[in-house]
C-alpha cells in the first residue's frame, strides 16, 4: 500500500510539472478557452453501477460485452424519458428497468422499483476517476476555464457535483444544471445560453461528453469543440474526435488544447 501511494504520488508530481511546463508557456493563449464536461457517464461512471446492481439482484447472468449492450439501452431509455418529463409526460424513472427484465427474464418476480433504489445507491459510492481528478487540477493550476453542463434535476444533479467534489476544481458559476437553465441538450440553444455567460475574452469552448445525440452533435451545431467520450463502440461521425476510455480522452483534450490555440 506504502509504495502504490508513493507511485501515486509520483505519478501526480511527473503530471503537474509537465502541465505546468506546456501551459505555463502558453498560459496568455489558453486563457481564451474553456473546458466543459458533461457528468453522467463522463465524469460519474453510471455503468459501473449498473453494472453492480446486475450482478447484485441476477449474479452471474451476464457477461461483459451482454452488459456493456444492455447497459446501452438503459442509457437510451433514461434519456427518453427525461426527454418525455420535458415534453410534460410523467413516466417513472423505474420504467427503464422493465426492457432490462425482458431481457434477463427472471424466474422470480423483481420490482423495478428495487431495482432503482440499489440503483441510485451504488451510484451515490462512484468517485472521480484518477484520470480526471489529474486533468481538472492541471487545468485549474493553468488557469483555464472549466465548467459543468449536464442535464437533470437540480437537486439530483448537484447532489452528484458534491459527489464528485467537483467544487475544489470548477468554480460554481460555471456549474450549469439543465432545470436551472431552463433549457436542455440536445437543444443547441442550451449551449448558446452557457456560452453567453462565459467571460468575453473566451473563443472557444471544448466539451467532453459521452451521448453523441445528446452531447457531441448540438456541441458541434453551438460552435464548440466537442471531444467524444465513447466507451461503448456507438456508432457516429468518424470526423468526430472521440476516445474509447478516460485516459486517451485526458490525452486528446490536453493536444487540442495545445495544439489549437487561439
Amino acid at each position: 500500500l506504502a509504495l502504490t501511494e508513493k507511485s501515486e504520488r509520483q505519478r501526480c508530481d511527473v503530471w503537474d510539472y509537465v502541465s505546468w511546463y506546456y501551459f505555463g508557456t502558453v498560459r496568455n493563449m489558453l486563457d481564451k478557452q474553456a473546458v466543459f464536461f458533461d457528468i453522467d457517464d463522463t465524469l460519474l461512471d453510471n455503468y459501473c453501477a449498473f453494472k453492480e446492481t446486475i450482478q447484485e439482484f441476477f449474479p452471474g447472468s451476464l457477461n461483459e460485452f451482454a452488459l456493456k449492450r444492455l447497459y446501452r439501452n438503459f442509457r437510451q431509455n433514461s434519456e427518453k424519458i427525461y426527454q418525455s418529463y420535458l415534453d410534460g409526460n410523467r413516466k417513472h424513472k423505474a420504467d427503464r428497468w422493465r426492457l432490462v427484465l425482458q431481457t434477463l427474464q427472471p424466474t422470480s418476480i423483481v420490482n423495478t422499483s428495487e431495482l432503482d433504489d440499489y440503483y441510485h445507491l451504488r451510484q451515490g459510492k462512484q468517485l472521480l476517476s484518477k484520470e480526471m481528478q489529474l486533468l481538472l487540477r492541471s487545468l485549474k493550476k493553468s488557469g483555464i476555464l472549466c465548467g459543468v453542463l449536464t442535464n437533470g434535476f437540480t437537486l439530483q444533479q448537484q447532489n452528484k457535483i458534491d459527489q464528485l467534489m467537483l467544487n475544489q476544481f470548477i468554480d460554481p458559476n460555471w456549474q450549469f444544471i439543465s432545470e436551472e437553465i431552463d433549457d436542455a441538450k440536445p437543444n443547441v440553444s442550451c449551449f448558446q445560453k452557457v456560452a453567453k455567460q462565459l467571460p468575453e475574452q473566451i473563443q472557444r469552448i471544448y466539451y467532453l461528453g459521452d451521448s453523441y445525440s445528446n452531447d457531441i452533435i448540438p456541441a458541434q451545431m453551438a460552435g464548440w469543440r466537442p471531444i467524444w467520450l465513447n466507451r461503448f463502440g456507438d456508432k457516429g461521425e468518424s470526423a468526430i474526435i472521440q476516445a474509447k476510455n478516460a485516459e486517451e480522452a485526458v490525452v486528446l483534450l490536453l493536444s487540442q488544447l495545445l495544439s489549437n490555440r487561439v
